[in-house]
């Protein structure tokens, strides 16, 4: 027992160093820290409101405009996480081998399909993320001249985030427009953020890195369906799988091109490292026309070419290895904080910009109740998403 817990301590020990320093700063700022909804600490600074105004002034006209842009997209994202949100739980209540497409993404924890986030990716994604948000609300507000009080921190449980404190009021008082494109200029300049990623990404290290391996066969993590073909073959999660039918397959694509020539009900043969298995394919849940292996993240195996094993070529490696593993959690960390902002709920941009529409809409005293009810519901769809598949389990 002492032996598990000392082992769990070492394992994710720079998680709970991380979280020590930030108890011992909240101890030592108490005094600084104002406190919301009983479970919400802020820690209001003055940083950054200086380069707001600098650069608010140099580029009006871009940013206003950028601004603007960002209003459609933000309306557009809003609907698109709203719809995602209720079909995902719909699809948990209808499919019992349905997974779950939301997801708390903190270090450590094994997000169903990507993997386990490492520490220093999320640390520096989530200060990166952040800043991003946070100082396209601020700069978009200068550039209206909407006063902006404060910068600062916020704690929400083991969630941190930043937060950029407009003037209420001044803001209360501008044009519609004018107050969405401050709203929605965090989501949206996060998922620009993403897009810049997703480019970096596709068109520049995952190539480059491509061309210091070598494809030797795929492996994953999880069984998917009950009973999961690959699991009654008795292939172990973590197996390389080299090849299906005496053909070779590299990457998981061949492998998948080479399945979906057969229908439920065949026996392939799946070659792995040193075995052969024969694995009798069932009916896939989302389309029972098409073959199901049941296996969850999946993951490609490539071995380092001689050259980049030594030297200076290591190092060079082992810098795009690390800048390809980080940009791909960028990007799905950036998408997703800047979508759920989107989302119609009390504490977020979404929710703010559905207040403003529907006070416009209905006038202050009914929008206010729509809005609230609206809010709700989607907060409480959002606690179903993410707790169902826990409740389900335990009965």
């Amino acid at each position: 027992m002492i032996e598990s817990i000392l082992s769990f301590i070492v394992k994710f020990k720079f998680i709970f160093l991380f979280y020590a320093i930030i108890i011992v700063l909240l101890a030592l700022k108490r005094k600084k820290i104002a406190v919301q909804a009983k479970f919400i600490l802020l820690y209001r600074m003055k940083w950054g409101l200086k380069w707001m105004d600098k650069y608010s002034k140099k580029f009006r006209e871009w940013i206003v405009l950028v601004g603007y842009i960002g209003v459609g997209a933000g309306f557009v994202g809003l609907i698109f996480i709203s719809y995602i949100l209720i079909k995902n739980l719909y699809d948990l209540i209808v499919s019992p081998t349905a997974v779950s497409g939301v997801s708390l993404v903190l270090p450590g924890i094994n997000v169903p399909g990507l993997g386990i986030l490492p520490f220093w990716y999320w640390l520096i994604a989530i200060f990166i993320i952040a800043i991003v948000h946070e100082f396209s609300h601020g700069i978009v507000a200068r550039a209206h001249n909407i006063n902006v009080k404060n910068t600062g921190i916020v704690f929400f449980g083991p969630i941190i985030g930043a937060f950029v404190e407009p003037n209420e009021k001044n803001l209360q008082k501008q044009q519609d427009i004018k107050q969405y494109s401050v709203l929605a200029a965090g989501s949206f300049s996060n998922i620009l953020l993403a897009l810049v990623s997703l480019f970096l990404l596709m068109l520049v290290f995952t190539p480059l890195q491509n061309s210091m391996v070598e494809p030797t066969g795929f492996t994953f993590d999880q069984y998917f369906g009950v009973p999961s073909p690959f699991e009654k073959a008795g292939i172990v999660t973590g197996t390389v799988i080299t090849g299906i039918n005496g053909i070779p397959t590299p990457n998981f694509q061949e492998f998948s091109d080479e399945l979906l020539t057969h229908k439920p009900g065949d026996t392939i043969t799946v070659q792995a490292a040193e075995e052969e298995y024969s694995v009798v394919l069932t009916e896939n849940p989302d389309n029972v026309k098409k073959p199901l292996i049941g296996i969850q993240s999946i993951q490609n195996d490539v071995d380092i070419k001689s050259k980049y094993e030594t030297g200076i070529l290591s190092v060079v490696y082992y810098c795009v290895d690390w800048i390809t593993g980080f940009l791909r959690w960028l990007f799905l960390l950036s998408l997703g904080i800047g979508l759920f902002n989107l989302l119609p709920l009390p504490i977020v941009d979404g929710g703010r910009m559905a207040q403003v529409f529907l006070h416009k809409l209905r006038g202050q005293e009914k929008g206010e109740k729509s809005y609230r009810k609206i809010s709700m519901f989607f907060l409480f769809i959002l606690l179903l998403n993410l707790f169902f598949p826990l409740i389900v389990k335990l009965f």
